[in-house]
């Protein structure tokens, strides 16, 4: 585990290299493709897979940088359900896919196209609102950007519907056609209503980008109105360079349109020459009503529809958030449970380390006291083998001293020769141990080597030397 975390931060830098390089567009191609074809990719697998997994999966299939961005925030199974284009991928927008109000071949046949915030020629979206950048359609209130829209050849010069239903004359003028339903819509009228809801609340950069943006449309419209919206955005911006403040450019191009309409409003009431009857004016009023009560029911429909889809996603939001808050809740629960087990073994663990230690030490001490004494058994050992040899040779001495004294008393005595002759040889035998053992004691040395043994002598031992052996025949 600590190894895959050691690569996710890798690993998302490099996607988002790859999202955001124009030179590796083949992988990234490559990669969509292999999402498509796996089979494996279903939503009960992404619903277990990794949260970080899934987020770079949606921003491979989807090709929006945005998911991966840390401080964007999207529940998982908002991102399962954008995967398989069940609702939008616009975070901002989430609508249910596909439109099921729709039938126009964009919504039918483009996989994960949003009728709500989607380009219809580009399929795609941004969060710029209230500008000159997109364009809408009058009839069925799909959305084109301005720059596809005049790539594509979108804009051009014909009659609107509003002018046919009107009975105006079919003088051209600039309109847009949009693909989706192929209606047309007169782009005079928009320019006027963006600069009358939206202009003040622009700061000058934005201000400066949006009548570049009417300058680019209307620098192909041939009627006169189109031709003079587009020279005063010119000349406004041109202003605005040398100086021009932000409110004096929008009161002036405010000024230009409320002039248009009312010379609008003078051209119809001068061509208007014919007298109305109360009948046709009756009817007249009538069809303006129905017309409009129809406009008013139809958006009625479309602001309904939109609210339900954000109550229902609000609710699905608010049940994911609760399932979300008891999962954080058992997390944390579980969490606290695992940290006091771990204290609990850690603190087991610190005792048994110290009952270690502890007996370890006395068994330190023990063997050092085993040593000791075994040192001291040793030396006792040693003393008590001394004073018993020393005590046993004295003893042996004392009795070898006795025994000496005993014989030597015999020898003494005018027996000695008597008992010298009636001697066996088994006496002669003692007899020479015994001159064995004064030569081993060290008294053959006090003895004179020769000599007649007589009574009076103090020592008798050259007489014994001179004794005769066993097997001596005189004996």
């Amino acid at each position: 585990m600590s190894c895959y975390r050691d690569h996710v931060p890798e690993l998302l830098a490099d996607v988002r290299d790859i999202l955001g390089n124009l030179n590796r567009r083949e992988e990234f191609s490559l990669l969509q493709r292999l999402l498509t074809v796996r089979r494996d990719l279903n939503p009960e697998s992404l619903m277990r897979a990794h949260r970080t997994q899934l987020e770079i999966f949606v921003a491979l299939k989807t090709g929006i940088l945005a998911f991966l961005l840390p401080d964007i925030n999207v529940f998982h199974t908002a991102l399962v359900e954008i995967f398989f284009h069940k609702t939008c991928r616009n975070i901002s927008c989430r609508s249910p896919l596909p439109a099921n109000d729709c039938a126009c071949e964009c919504c039918r046949s483009m996989t994960g196209f949003c009728n709500q915030c989607m380009c219809v020629m580009c399929s795609k979206f941004d969060f710029d609102a209230n500008t000159f950048r997109w364009l809408g359609c009058d009839v069925c209130s799909h959305w084109t950007h301005s720059d596809c829209a005049m790539r594509g050849g979108a804009i051009s010069m014909g009659v609107s519907n509003k002018a046919r239903s009107d009975r105006a004359s079919s003088t051209p003028e600039l309109i847009f056609r949009c693909r989706a339903c192929g209606g047309v819509s007169e782009l005079l009228g928009w320019a006027k209503d963006v600069f009358q809801n939206c202009a003040l609340r622009w700061e000058r950069d934005t201000l400066g980008k949006e009548l570049d943006y009417v300058r680019r449309i209307f620098h192909i419209a041939e009627d006169t109105k189109g031709k003079h919206l587009y020279w005063k955005s010119q000349e406004v911006l041109d202003k605005m360079k040398n100086g021009l403040d932000t409110s004096s450019a929008i009161k002036v191009m405010l000024c230009f349109f409320q002039e248009a309409e009312n010379a609008e409003v003078k051209d119809v009431d001068r061509d208007d020459v014919k007298v109305l009857d109360r009948r046709e004016v009756c009817d007249r009023v009538a069809e303006v009503v129905r017309e409009a009560i129809a406009k008013i029911e139809g958006v009625a429909e479309e602001k309904a529809l939109i609210v339900k889809k954000a109550r229902l996603a609000l609710e699905s939001s608010e049940r994911e958030l609760k399932d979300k808050k008891q999962e954080l809740a058992d997390l944390q629960y579980e969490k606290q449970r695992k940290k006091q087990q771990i204290e609990e073994l850690e603190s087991i663990v610190r005792l048994k380390r110290a009952e270690a230690d502890m007996f370890q030490f006395k068994s330190d001490e023990a063997k050092r006291e085993a040593e000791g004494l075994q040192r001291i058994v040793s030396a006792k050992a040693e003393k008590v083998e001394e004073e018993y040899a020393s005590r046993y040779l004295k003893l042996r001495l004392e009795e070898a001293e006795a025994e000496r004294r005993l014989l030597f008393d015999k020898l003494q005595g005018p027996d000695a020769m008597r008992f010298l002759k009636g001697s066996d040889p088994t006496q002669m035998l003692l007899l020479n141990k015994i001159h064995g053992l004064f030569e081993r004691v060290g008294m053959v040395s006090t003895m004179p080597p020769e000599g007649p043994s007589t009574p009076g002598n103090t020592s008798n031992a050259g007489s014994m030397r001179s004794l005769p052996s066993p097997s001596d025949p005189a004996t």
